[in-house]
This record gives structure tokens, C-alpha cells and sequence, in this order.
């Protein structure tokens, strides 16, 4: 399984120049290569592949010494990338969508280079960088015994980071029985969970509003192109990476608590690219609902469990005790049932996800899930229900599984 690991750089002056140097020469290969497919396929009508710029690449590098100077791997980048780009623009083309032509890179718009084949370039917490003379000091590298398979280095907000993509094998951390549950992401609370645990939202982007104004506004102020200009940029950079951190670290956090925690995890299916066109378009960004579930898929199955996506439509309406459709506008957070339910309205929601996973998996359809204790009669009225799946033995609350055994019931 490939992952990613990020670490920070603290190169010297002399191994920042070289960095440096490197994504100049980056950018103006990338630069060059573009205008020579513009030019070819104008004058000839045919369109120039990564092939044919790879090798027109061996004999610019003997003709010049600038290109010569910088590695191979970091050009080879360059050239990757662009062809990725006219991938990418006749892929949008095709499907109807905004083209974006690839545009030529201007300094700030080219911040990081790649090579792959780097071999074993972690040394005491250091990092080798080909061409680059000496070890970069570095921070937070955690790597173990995977393979590394591509270094990445990037420039952001004035700092340099690395990130690694190793080739890590996936290991099931944990064989002891874990429960089912079901997650409802919100806004006023983060998540909420079918056993009734929330994870309270942070709402970084909200609390850092004020810096985020003053920073603008300090831009707007500078002349363009100037010296001034870029430093507060710079500082408008850094207040983004902070947010972007802090927004990372929580994800990354509750979402290792989450997989550890529980076998079988219920989301929705969530196309948060239309949701965010709303008007709570801004704080479903900061929420960010997207990286947590994606951290969250991966972790699950590295401890051995797994997510199941189900569809959303209808989960904060639905009763989860008889199914019954109570409709509600989105101000009421209470759901009342006329069969006695009386639940918060996000955990109403937590549990249909649930139950509608363990349906999407019943025997009927797939044979993955079924219940293993207890007769339909018996389930109503245990406290906790265990479901199979492949191997393994999840406990979940009897109200998350009642719909289900309801449906189970029905069939026979």
C-alpha cells in the first residue's frame, strides 16, 4: 500500500540555493517544453508525446550546461508534468467540461520537483536529495523498514518540506473483537456516532478569520511585483499552512481513534464538491469532512476493519426505530417520532447509516454481514446485537441492528 509521509527541511543557505536552482531549471523546461508542443502541433498538426521530449531532453542536456547541471530526475518531472496537464485538458475537453489549456509557470507558480528513483536516501534523520551536497537536516521522519518509492520536495510559505511515498505492506494491527457504528458528520457537531459519542468541530478557519483579514488586507496594500508585496504574501502563506495543519492533525488524529476503535464504520457518501456550492458552502470546507473519511478508509483497513459508504438521502428524516419518514427542516435538531422516539437529530441520522450498512450487506445480497445471536424475537430486546463479517465478530447497539432483524423478519 502506498502512503505518504511528511517531514520538514532545514536545509543550509548553500543546499537552499541548490534547491532552489533545481526548480528554476524545472520551470523553464517546463516552460520550453510547452512552447515547443504549441509551436509542433501548430506548424504540423501533430501533437509532441513525454517520449519525444524525453529524448530531445539527452541532447539539450549535452548541448547546454544549464540543463546539465541539474539532475535528470528533476527534468524528467518537468516533462511528466506537462504531459499530465495535456492529459488532463483533453480529458476535460472530452467530457464537456472547462478545458484549462496548460499555462506557463511563472516564479511562484512552480514549487516543488520529484525523483523517483531515489533510493535509500534517509540517513539519521537526515534526507539526501540527488545533486545536492551533504544531508538536509530533517524533522518529524518517522519511515520504519518500507521501501521508498518517490521523494518529493516542495517550497510553501518560505518553508521546505519532503514528502516521502513509501511502499508499506498492509499489517492488521488488531484480531480482538470491535464494535459496528455509524458516523454523522455535521456542523454543529463534527461527528456524531450511533453510540452517541461526538467529536466537537474545531472550526479553524472560523477562529483564524481575523488573521486571515488582516493578512489580505496587508496584501492589497502593497504596490504588485514589488519586494513588499511578496513578503506579505508570504505571511498570508504562512497563516493558510498553519490552518492547514491544524485542520490535518485533527483529521489525522480522530480518524486513527476511530479505526482502532471500531470494526465496521458507516459514512454517507457525501458529494461535498455540490454541497459546498451552498450557502454553508464555507464552513463545510473547514469542517472538512472529505480528508476524514479518506484518512479514515485507509486506517480502517490497515487495523483490519472496514468503511462502507451508503447513501444519504433521507438518513436525518428517517426514524431509526420504526422507519417511519418524519420530515424536518434543518433548525430542528430533535427528532420526535409518533412511536415514542425521541433522539437528537444527528444521532437519529448515525443510526440509519448503520442500519443501512448492514442491509447494503445482508445475506440476501452480498452474504458478507449477518447476525449470529439471538432470534428476531430475542434481538428487540438485547442491548447489543453481533454481526459477522468474513471472519470477525462486531458487537453493535440492538437499536442500530432493529431495523434490520425487522427486515429479516418481513423476508421470511
Amino acid at each position: 500500500m502506498l502512503r505518504t509521509i511528511t517531514c520538514r527541511l532545514y536545509p543550509t543557505r548553500a543546499q537552499t540555493a541548490r534547491l532552489e536552482h533545481y526548480l528554476l531549471v524545472g520551470r523553464i523546461l517546463y516552460n520550453r517544453a510547452l512552447d515547443a508542443r504549441i509551436y509542433w502541433y501548430k506548424a504540423s498538426g501533430k501533437a509532441l508525446t513525454f517520449y519525444d521530449q524525453t529524448r530531445d531532453l539527452t541532447q539539450l542536456r549535452e548541448a547546454d550546461s544549464f540543463y546539465r547541471d541539474a539532475s535528470v530526475h528533476v527534468e524528467r518531472d518537468a516533462l511528466r508534468r506537462l504531459d499530465k496537464a495535456y492529459k488532463a485538458f483533453f480529458r476535460r475537453v472530452k467530457a464537456g467540461g472547462t478545458p484549462g489549456f496548460p499555462r506557463f509557470k511563472g516564479h511562484h507558480r512552480w514549487n516543488s520537483f520529484s525523483i523517483n528513483d531515489c533510493g535509500k536516501c534517509v540517513r539519521h534523520n537526515r534526507i539526501r536529495v540527488s545533486g545536492v551536497i551533504g544531508l538536509i537536516r530533517a524533522k518529524n521522519l518517522r519511515l520504519g523498514t518500507a521501501d521508498i518509492v518517490e521523494q518529493r520536495i516542495i517550497r510553501k510559505a518560505g518553508k521546505w518540506f519532503c514528502h516521502l511515498i513509501i511502499d508499506d505492506p498492509i499489517s492488521i494491527t488488531s484480531d480482538s473483537p470491535r464494535s459496528a457504528v455509524g458516523i454523522d458528520v455535521g456542523l454543529a457537531k463534527f461527528a456524531t456516532m450511533s453510540d452517541g459519542t461526538t467529536i466537537e468541530n474545531p472550526r479553524f478557519g472560523k477562529k483564524a478569520e481575523r488573521k486571515l483579514a488582516h493578512a489580505h488586507r496587508n496584501v492589497s496594500r502593497t504596490k504588485k511585483g514589488s519586494k513588499n508585496r511578496r513578503k506579505m504574501v508570504e505571511r498570508l502563506q504562512r497563516v493558510y499552512l498553519r490552518i492547514h495543519n491544524l485542520r490535518h492533525n485533527f483529521t489525522h488524529q480522530e480518524s486513527r481513534r476511530t479505526a482502532n476503535k471500531y470494526g465496521v464504520i458507516a459514512v454517507e457518501d457525501l458529494n461535498v464538491k455540490g454541497m459546498v456550492r451552498s450557502r454553508y458552502g464555507k464552513s463545510i470546507l473547514d469542517a472538512c469532512w472529505s480528508m476524514f473519511t479518506t484518512q479514515l478508509t485507509y486506517k480502517a483497513e490497515e487495523a483490519g476493519g472496514m468503511v462502507v459508504r451508503v447513501n444519504p438521502a433521507g438518513t436525518s428524516q428517517e426514524c431509526s426505530q420504526c422507519g417511519q419518514s418524519i420530515p424536518k427542516d434543518l433548525s430542528v435538531r430533535v427528532h420526535r417520532c409518533d412511536c415514542g422516539c425521541v433522539l437528537d437529530r444527528d444521532l437519529n441520522a448515525a443510526r440509519n447509516i448503520l442500519r443501512r450498512a448492514l442491509d447494503q450487506h445482508r445475506p440476501a445480497v452480498g452474504g458478507i454481514v449477518t447476525p449470529v445471536e439471538g432470534t428476531a424475537a430475542s434481538l428487540m430486546n438485547q442491548e447489543e446485537v453481533t454481526i459477522k463479517i468474513g471472519s470477525h465478530h462486531y458487537p453493535c447497539c440492538r437499536s442500530s441492528s432493529q431495523a434490520l432483524t425487522n427486515q429479516t423478519d418481513s423476508a421470511q
